[in-house]
């Protein structure tokens, strides 16, 4: 059995006013394009190909590659940088025919500079070269914004069901497994899609507590174990898009049973309808959280989570407010990361290890997360910036935040604050660890992240807290000005109803 394999990921945040451009996808440690066999050596690693290509080893499968790439999320990709690797990937796939299916590695929330609809675009493609006998299977992330398009041109979806994205590999797997069968003519996936009236902020999908997505995700393992289900999945979508298609949506695939497909997908989809008043989020402020954090006994580790500033949802990463914050507070024993400021890194990189100087730091994006702090600090530290990353997400693999400095603010046993030139989302303790920073010995760890953090942080925490900071993915989805996100729709819009197909 030959099984062609490639694709392009990235989570598209259109508030975001940065386009995402090819040199994104080929940055080490923000992006990677991986091609031939280095896709396959990333067996073992905690990526959907970690999975996937030990699935295939298992089954006696051949799997071919071809070209795969992804990014850190952001703007809308440049038709350039899609153009080039879609080409890439379609060249592979012609070079591997005859093949007897396609494993094609999505992300599934995917914009372009002139396409709401990446993913689409991509599925049509190569379904133009293999032909219309030819199944095709995708893994998504859970935050897929699920189009009809979409839906129309594969055999079968399988999601990510942990936030964070501890179960890739698994996911990976999975896909491989439907395919393989279905080649072998040992399953005849039939696909059902529910798509709610629901737009919901990341946070209210964590799967670590019981969420009210995690509620319908645990229904939908159960689901998985029915006879005749192959999966079954719970997309929360992800807000931050503005396209008609976002929001919350569900995916089952049966074995020849499109009614049963149709029942399950409603069901799980009635399950979110049913909590939706439960999605609702509401961040500390800022001066309570830091407050509480420091009255608290030594040896405590608050994380505060700078949930509107996440670089995994495509912001700038240069927001200021928690700063200030601490600034404020005069508070002690703080580390943050990060922001995201080219030209203080280089100032602090010409001064040199050892300098003291003031400057302004962050606030100079796009004015959406603050505005710039004036700080005056030591420079203890200066990086290149890449580390391997060793938690639950992603082990085996490398991040990058370009060249990295360490700037003390308040002498030794102050704040520890991260300049960089790019943006990053800290979901491994490694994010500190790697900058001479030991995460379970400072009281207050700043960490511009939605909820990828906890995987590795809520272990070493005495406590989380979501902190109420200005940014491109606040919670507070009222506050977005969406202009093509189909309506009405829950919350934004008041008296909106919805029931099942029939």
């Amino acid at each position: 059995m030959r099984i062609v394999t490639g694709g392009i990921a990235q989570e598209t945040n259109t508030f975001q006013r940065e386009p995402t451009t090819l040199a994104d996808f080929l940055r080490p440690g923000f992006g990677t394009v991986v091609r031939g066999q280095h896709l396959l050596d990333l067996e073992g690693t905690g990526t959907v190909y970690g999975g996937a290509v030990a699935e295939a080893r298992r089954l006696g499968v051949e799997l071919v590659p071809t070209t795969y790439g992804a990014v850190m999320p952001g703007g809308r990709v440049a038709r350039e940088a899609f153009d080039a690797l879609r080409d890439e990937i379609l060249a592979g796939v012609r070079a591997a025919l005859p093949v007897d299916g396609v494993l094609l590695v999505l992300h599934g929330a995917m914009a372009l500079a002139d396409h709401d609809d990446g993913e689409s675009l991509l599925i049509e493609a190569v379904r133009e070269v293999v032909g219309p006998a030819v199944p095709i299977v995708a893994p998504l992330d859970l935050h897929t914004n699920l189009s009809d398009a979409m839906v129309a041109g594969v055999e079968a979806f399988v999601g990510y069901k942990e936030y964070p994205h501890t179960d890739m590999p698994e996911t990976g797997a999975r896909a491989l497994q439907i395919l393989a069968a279905t080649v072998r003519g040992e399953a005849r996936p039939a696909m059902a899609h529910a798509r709610l009236p629901l737009v919901v902020p990341n946070q209210a999908m964590v799967t670590t507590w019981q969420s009210p997505l995690k509620i319908a995700i645990d229904r939908a393992r159960e689901i998985e174990r029915e006879p005749g289900v192959l999966a079954a999945t719970v997309l929360g979508g992800f807000p931050f898009a503005d396209v008609p298609f976002a929001g919350v949506s569900t995916v089952v695939v049966t074995d020849g049973d499109p009614a049963l497909a149709r029942r399950y997908a409603d069901e799980l989809a009635a399950v979110c309808w049913e909590r939706r008043a439960d999605f609702a989020v509401r961040p500390t402020p800022v001066a309570t959280a830091i407050a509480e954090a420091m009255a608290t006994p030594a040896g405590s580790v608050y994380v505060l989570a700078d949930v509107a500033d996440s670089g995994a949802s495509g912001t700038a990463g240069d927001g200021t407010t928690v700063l200030r914050g601490l600034l404020d507070a005069g508070a002690r024993s703080a580390a943050v990361a990060q922001i995201m400021d080219r030209e203080a890194v280089a100032a602090c990189i010409a001064a040199g290890v050892g300098a003291d100087l003031t400057l302004a730091v962050g606030g100079r994006h796009d004015g959406l997360h603050g505005p710039p702090v004036e700080v005056t600090g030591t420079v203890r530290l200066i990086h290149e910036g890449s580390f391997p990353l060793a938690g639950p997400m992603g082990a085996g693999t490398t991040a990058s935040r370009g060249r990295t400095v360490v700037l003390e603010i308040g002498g030794p046993g102050g704040i520890e604050l991260q300049l960089t030139e790019l943006r990053g989302h800290p979901h491994d303790l490694n994010f500190f660890r790697a900058f001479g920073i030991e995460p379970t010995e400072r009281r207050i760890l700043v960490l511009k992240s939605a909820a990828h953090f906890r995987a590795a942080f809520e272990p070493i925490a005495t406590r989380v807290i979501e902190v109420d900071a200005p940014g491109i993915s606040s919670p507070d989805l009222a506050s977005f000005a969406y202009r093509r996100l189909r309506r009405p729709i829950h919350p934004l819009d008041p008296g909106v109803t919805w029931s099942p197909e029939r």
